[in-house]
């Protein structure tokens, strides 16, 4: 994982370790973004200024379960077998405050997030499965002293042992 700065802010947990051939391509993925708006708790000062955001991912629940078989209008292929992942982003914010000492203060978020990746047809429940998490990028914006909009885009890969 890396830090990465855009504007004034620095931005870490973003990866910069793909899964990529060689010596590996993933298969079973979900891109998808979390977007939300953050209130500081009331026991915290207000916002100056955004420093910096660390991010990190935990997948805490996975199950497969059984599906139609089709093709929608769109073209999306419904295979028969769908991986439903639930997991959590940990964030901390820190920030100066908005008043004569500028302190640092930092305010953590945990936010919970629900995904699903198709998988083949050929899947038995004799797959082992594991969901490695990446953030591919992490966007904040304050719009508003007690206020920030956060969007954090992820990439869930399911890597099938068959």
């Amino acid at each position: 994982m890396a830090s990465v700065i855009k504007g004034l802010i620095e931005y870490s947990g973003i990866t910069t370790d793909f899964p990529t051939n060689p010596p590996y391509n993933p298969i079973y993925f979900k891109q998808f973004t979390v977007q939300e708006e953050l209130t500081l708790p009331a026991a915290k000062p207000d916002i100056e200024q955004i420093v910096r955001v660390l991010a990190e991912v935990e997948i805490t629940h996975t199950r497969i379960i059984n599906t139609p078989i089709s093709v929608s209008y769109e073209g999306q292929k419904l295979t028969g077998h769908k991986m439903l992942i639930e997991g959590e982003i940990f964030q901390k914010i820190e920030y100066v405050a908005d008043e004569p000492t500028q302190s640092v203060h930092a305010a953590h978020f945990q936010v919970p997030f629900s995904a699903y990746i198709v998988l083949d047809a050929g899947h038995t429940d004799d797959d082992t499965i594991h969901v490695v998490p990446y953030i591919e990028d992490i966007y904040v914006q304050q719009i508003g002293k007690r206020k920030i909009f956060k969007n954090v885009v992820l990439f869930l890969d399911a890597v099938v042992r068959h």
